[in-house]
C-alpha cells in the first residue's frame, strides 16, 4: 500500500465507511446470545480537488494535477470505485475536464467540492476578498461567509458551469462545512442526494467545529447542518457523512486550554493518530446495546499538512 499513500498525501482523499456491526464475544470467548446480525459493509472513496494550494510552495497547480492523475491510476489498478470532487477552480480547469470526462461511469462518480475560490465569486458577479485565489479562512471560504442571496447566486454559477462540463447536475457535495441554507437549496433546485463535512476541531484553520454527531452520518437539521434533525419534518433529506475520522483518544482535549487545536485523525500521515502502530486497525467501543460497533470513518491520507492544516 506504500504507493497508494505516497499518491495520496497530497489532495485530499477520504474513505467514508458506515458503521460496521459485528458479532459480540464476551470474556470468555463465547458469542452473545442470538443470532449474528450483520449490516452492509459500504467504502466510498473520495478525493476533493482543488486546483491551487496557496500554503506550501512546492504544491504546484501541476503536482495538485498529477496526484490526480495518480490516483485515479491506483483505483483502476486496484478495481476500486471513487468519487471526485471538483472546487470551482479546478471545474473550469481545460486539463481537469478532459481528465475527468473520459473516467467509467460505472466506476467513477464526479461531485462538487464546496469551498469557494476567487473564479466562483467573480463569475457571480461579487467582489473577491480573499488573501489568495483560495483562502481557507471561513469569512471567505465557506459559503457561510456570504449572504444567503449571494450563497444561492454562487449555487446556480457552480451548477450552471458543471452541467456544460459533464451535461448534468453533481449528486454528491461535500466541504468542511455547508451552511443548512446552502444545503437545502442544492437539494430543492439541483437534487443533491449526498454531502459530507468535516470532524470537530477547535481553532484550526482559523475557524471552529464543534459539538456535531461525532464521525457518523446523519440528516441535518434545516435550522443547523451541523446538527442531526430530531425529526423528518425539520429535516434536509440528504444524509451528511462526517470525513477526517476523528482519533478518538488523542483529537478531542487536544489543545485544550489554547485558542486552537492541532488535527490529530486516523490518517497514517498523523504519527499520535493513524500512524500508530495500531492506528485505525479496529478500534472498538461498547454500544448502548450492549454490542461493539466499529468505527471505520477514515482518512488514510490527505494533502501534505500545514500548521493549522485543513
Amino acid at each position: 500500500m506504500q504507493d497508494l499513500h505516497r499518491a495520496l498525501v497530497v489532495t485530499g482523499v477520504t474513505l467514508l465507511m458506515l458503521p460496521m456491526c459485528g458479532r459480540h464475544v464476551d470474556a470468555g470467548g463465547a458469542e452473545a446470545v442470538g443470532a449474528r446480525r450483520t449490516s452492509p459493509r459500504i467504502v466510498n472513496i473520495i478525493n476533493f480537488i482543488r486546483q491551487c494550494e496557496p500554503r506550501i510552495d512546492w504544491i504546484t497547480e501541476d503536482v495538485l494535477y498529477e496526484t490526480v492523475v495518480a490516483q485515479i491510476d491506483i483505483l483502476k489498478k486496484h478495481q476500486l470505485k471513487g468519487t471526485f470532487l471538483l472546487q470551482y477552480d479546478a471545474l473550469i480547469d481545460v486539463r481537469y475536464q478532459k481528465l475527468l470526462k473520459n473516467l467509467p461511469a460505472d466506476m467513477f462518480e464526479i461531485g462538487a467540492w464546496w469551498e469557494i475560490p476567487q473564479p466562483l465569486v467573480e463569475n457571480s458577479g461579487y467582489t473577491w476578498r480573499g488573501r489568495y485565489p483560495w483562502d481557507w479562512h471561513a469569512d471567505v471560504g465557506f459559503a457561510t461567509g456570504y449572504s444567503p442571496d449571494e450563497r444561492v447566486k454562487l449555487v446556480d454559477t457552480y451548477m450552471t458551469d458543471f452541467k456544460k462540463v459533464f451535461g448534468s447536475y453533481p449528486k454528491s457535495v461535500g466541504s468542511w462545512f455547508i451552511d443548512a441554507h446552502t444545503l437545502q437549496y442544492m437539494h430543492e433546485r439541483y437534487g443533491i442526494v449526498a454531502s459530507c463535512n468535516c470532524k470537530d476541531q477547535i481553532g484550526t484553520d482559523g475557524y471552529t467545529l464543534w459539538g456535531g454527531y461525532w464521525n457518523q452520518g446523519y440528516y441535518p437539521s434545516r435550522k443547523n447542518a451541523y446538527m442531526p434533525a430530531q425529526n423528518s419534518e425539520n429535516q434536509i433529506p440528504v444524509p451528511i457523512f462526517r470525513m477526517l475520522g476523528s482519533d478518538p483518544i488523542h483529537q478531542y482535549d487536544n489543545g485544550l486550554g489554547t485558542g486552537w487545536q492541532r488535527v490529530v485523525s486516523l490518517e497514517p500521515v498523523y504519527e499520535r493518530g493513524g500512524g500508530m502502530p495500531t492506528g485505525a486497525d479496529g478500534i472498538s467501543m461498547p454500544s448502548s446495546a450492549g454490542r461493539r460497533w466499529r468505527t471505520a470513518t477514515f482518512r488514510p491520507g490527505r494533502k501534505t499538512r500545514s500548521p493549522g492544516d485543513g
